[in-house]
């Protein structure tokens, strides 16, 4: 019986990863939630550790890439993988649920009008509960629930809103559900039911041959395991250069993805590189590893003018260990020379094209493009995004599939096209509304000749979007505080 009560919320909470990419049964990102809110703030008698168990099931799934990331391409055992693993589920379990814990205390009287004020006190809780997130070792703001509306009707909140106003209503109508489902059953189902208009797919955008600027993407695929050891460097460069040969007479930019070069930008080994390279008729933008002031960055550059850019967000337990001064020495995986770089500072400025120098893009490195206020910043003079990224670390988990989709949603908060180069799936170009133009596979060699268009204009998000939900949500917990304090001093 005990093992039932904690084995429900579990699958609860496992069932909203399959909301999300590759799965795409968004409806069931509501009826995971709902489950959430019902336990937090409508079942007197449910336990804490019914949450806990929710968040297992959730975080547990949705970040099981880690193990992958750890144990394939970190060389470890699966007991330290594991440690790892479950290292990071306990932390976000931790942070997600304790903004949380303050529904358990009511602040409304049981009318109707107090039960739906009560709604947008819960959404505002969850929305602040998703921002602490941006900051947690660093950030991780993944499986961000507004994001299961892009292909659908909904997903046209993302410019004016972005995804945190889109998370508001799915909070809202959870909450809606979760009322219900202790009152009334059948308008429960009802709400559901009603909700499924939202995720209703949108009509395949028609793009025009005719692009303002022709772009090659180069996915390498090469071997993670084998990048780094002696001997692979002379394979890995003939690579790309092999795919270099294939990129199209009439492409202005040529981009490489992250990192894929093993040796740092100030070598030698990188100088004799692109004296390969004919960069007269063409701009090279590409990942590279650069050490500066005794430190070792993720970086971009524009290989003809010299401007390059320091990846700002580091991923957890692969750039950067948590706890470094104390792990470091105790097991192998922590003294990898990687697992130590440093961010780029916040005040970067965008990389410019061409000779004339008036046209210029956001750079964003892989888990950059997660953060939608970093992406939000950078694009407040560019005209398109490119967004290199390293997604061999993912495996063949869930994780790349997340990883691309955050990148569109990101696309149409600001109104920008996507030029984004991985080294081993998925590349694509990808337009100001979401849509993927062109794109390779995983574990595909190949390059995506094709084009992009530019847009000057900001989005209303880019400009004020952003910072509504927010404001909204502050506005409504301290508005149900002094609501809250009014009723206890006339009762």
């Amino acid at each position: 019986m005990k093992l039932k009560q904690y084995l429900i919320p579990f699958i609860f909470g496992f069932i909203g990863i399959f909301a999300f990419s590759p799965f795409s049964i968004k409806p069931l990102i509501i009826l995971s939630y709902a489950y959430l809110i019902r336990e937090l703030v409508y079942r007197q008698n449910s336990s804490l550790k019914k949450v806990i168990s929710w968040s297992f099931g959730h975080w547990g799934f949705g970040m099981s890439w880690l193990i992958v990331s750890v144990y394939y391409y970190g060389e470890n055992s699966i007991a330290t993988s594991l440690l790892i693993f479950i290292l990071l589920i306990l932390i976000l379990t931790t942070f997600f649920t304790l903004p949380l814990l303050v529904l358990r205390f009511r602040l409304f009287s049981k009318n109707n009008l107090s039960q739906y004020i009560e709604l947008l006190y819960i959404s505002s809780i969850l929305i602040l509960s998703e921002l602490s997130r941006n900051y947690l070792l660093n950030g991780v703001p993944w499986l961000i629930p507004g994001s299961v509306f892009l292909d659908t009707h909904a997903q046209y909140i993302y410019p004016i809103l972005g995804v945190t106003g889109a998370s508001m209503l799915i909070y809202m109508i959870a909450g809606l559900v979760a009322l219900n489902w202790v009152t009334n059953k059948n308008i429960s189902y009802l709400v559901f039911l009603g909700s499924l208009i939202l995720f209703i797919p949108t009509a395949i955008e028609e793009i025009a041959d005719e692009r303002d600027i022709y772009v090659s993407i180069i996915q390498p695929s090469s071997d993670p395991f084998l990048k780094y050891k002696n001997g692979y460097k002379n394979e890995i460069e003939q690579n790309i250069l092999n795919l270099i040969e294939k990129t199209s007479p009439k492409s202005e930019i040529v981009v490489l993805p992250e990192a894929e070069l093993p040796y740092l930008m100030q070598s030698k080994d990188f100088t004799n590189f692109i004296k390969n390279i004919d960069i007269s008729n063409k701009e090279f933008i590409s990942g590279v590893w650069s050490y500066k002031d005794e430190h070792l960055y993720n970086s971009l550059i524009n290989i003809n003018t010299r401007e390059s850019y320091n990846k700002m967000h580091l991923v957890p337990f692969g750039e950067y260990i948590p706890f470094i001064s104390s792990l470091r020495g105790i097991i192998s995986f922590f003294d990898m020379p990687m697992s130590n770089v440093k961010h780029g500072n916040k005040n970067q400025q965008n990389i410019s094209i061409f000779e004339d120098k008036t046209i210029n893009f956001a750079p964003l490195i892989c888990f950059d493009i997660a953060f939608s206020n970093t992406v939000r910043k950078s694009n407040k003079s560019s005209y398109f995004m490119i967004n290199i990224s390293n997604d061999t670390w993912f495996g063949e988990s869930i994780g790349p599939y997340h990883h691309l989709d955050i990148t569109r949603v990101r696309a149409i908060e600001n109104n920008k096209w996507i030029i984004r180069s991985t080294n081993d799936g998925f590349s694509a170009i990808i337009t100001s509304n979401g849509t993927i133009v062109d794109k390779i596979e995983k574990g595909i060699t190949g390059v995506i000749n094709s084009g992009i268009n530019i847009e000057k204009d900001r989005s209303f998000y880019n400009v004020y979007g952003y910072f509504i939900p927010y404001i909204l949500s502050i506005l409504i917990i301290l508005i149900s505080a002094i609501m809250f304090k009014c009723r206890k001093i006339h009762s």
